[in-house]
């Protein structure tokens, strides 16, 4: 006697649910690469469209976070981006 299911589909769904999982997975990946990734000065200010001198001085001034590495600075992506948000406020702000 073969046993029946109470939801025909039962193994569908959760076949589903699987296949859920592995696309949430696959979005995130790209999230955690960025985590990773960190931009000097020099790169920060073209993304920004800054001057070097400008960016390096926010640095100081506590306006922008980065890390310093030895002698150098290091900004991380999700820094960088939420500076990229307030940009104007970055051009404009004394």
């Amino acid at each position: 006697m073969e046993k029946q299911l109470s939801n025909p589909f039962q193994i569908i769904l959760d076949k589903l649910g699987s296949i859920e999982e592995k696309l949430q997975a696959i979005k995130n990946e790209p999230e955690e690469k960025l985590k990773k990734k960190y931009y000097t000065i020099k790169e920060a200010s073209q993304i920004l469209k800054l001057d070097y001198q400008t960016v390096r001085s926010h640095i100081l001034k506590g306006n922008l976070k980065a890390e310093k590495i030895g002698r150098f600075y290091r900004i991380q992506h999700f820094d960088l981006m939420n500076a990229l948000n307030d940009v104007k406020s970055l051009k404009y702000k004394r």
